[in-house]
């Protein structure tokens, strides 16, 4: 469906990289998990078997959920993931503007990736409220504003109306 969307269409097309920070981030967090396991495994089979049980859900969504490409045309600016898309209509759209790293530093994870394959989800803090992240890094920000919601997607180039 969104290839027939965009077939005619004039658009930025690029794909969420996750920086080194994020690599190193999701590294240290696969080895944390991999020596929990190893130290669950002497309070008996029960514990590894649930342990890697929660490993693997967490694992699949953050996989499914994950940001993959950034899409903007004249008319909406799409994030895709493995399991479908989030669209934001231009028309919808409040204000974007570029916003510094340092604005949504300390932001509360609700529900979400703080930098295991990315940094996506729903954040809160109180300069912008509650709002859903989707950066591979989190450099180039955007604060996208609509009536409903908040986003901020890194993009490197810059998001316009």
């Amino acid at each position: 469906m969104l290839k027939k969307r965009f077939n005619n269409m004039k658009i930025h097309c690029e794909k969420f990289v996750i920086g080194r920070m994020g690599t190193v981030t999701s590294i240290l967090l696969m080895a944390l998990l991999v020596y929990g396991a190893i130290a669950v495994w002497s309070a008996g089979m029960v514990a590894v078997i649930v342990t890697y049980i929660i490993f693997g859900i967490v694992a699949v969504w953050v996989l499914l959920t994950m940001p993959r490409y950034l899409l903007i045309d004249d008319k909406s600016i799409v994030i895709t993931h493995p399991i479908g898309h989030t669209a934001i209509l231009k028309s919808d759209i409040i204000e974007i503007r570029a916003i510094d790293s340092n604005e949504i530093r300390g932001s509360l994870r609700l529900f979400g990736s703080g930098g295991f394959f990315g940094w996506f989800g729903i954040f809160r803090n109180s300069k912008f409220g509650t709002y859903q992240l989707y950066c591979g890094q989190l450099e180039n920000l955007y604060l996208v504003k609509t009536s409903k919601r908040n986003y901020i997607i890194s993009s490197s180039k810059p998001i316009e109306l």
